[in-house]
């Protein structure tokens, strides 16, 4: 059965650093941690940044072992929604999905999806 998730990340002035993202099932304010059996699945991305620059959101926590699901470069004060209602974006079992933000101000990333068991 899949449960209803989302995952929220704000990075302030750490450009380029991979930081996790903190997962919330529905109606909780705890952040829940992925077991190793279950599955994310991505099916909405939103990324907003105070600054122009680079950003990407990776399931892994290394570019080199991570599977890019967004990556690309914004504009000052700009905005990206990626929506893969279709075919959702599927992380490894376990897998919590790193973001890096732009420039040296504030950056968001908000992820919405469901987990199933693997």
């Amino acid at each position: 059965m899949a449960e209803p998730i989302h995952g929220e990340r704000v990075v302030d002035g750490n450009a380029g650093t991979l930081t996790a993202l903190l997962l919330y099932k529905a109606g909780s304010t705890t952040a829940y941690t992925l077991k190793s059996t279950e599955v994310l699945h991505i099916t909405h991305v939103t990324i907003l940044c105070e600054a122009g620059g680079d950003v990407a959101l990776i399931a892994g926590d290394t570019a080199g072992g991570g599977a890019y699901i967004v990556e690309g470069s914004l504009a000052a004060t700009g905005g990206l929604t990626k929506e893969m209602h279709t075919t959702p974006f599927v992380c490894p079992p376990g897998v919590v999905p790193y973001f890096s933000g732009a420039g040296t101000n504030k950056s968001t990333c908000i992820i919405e999806g469901f987990i199933r068991a693997a």
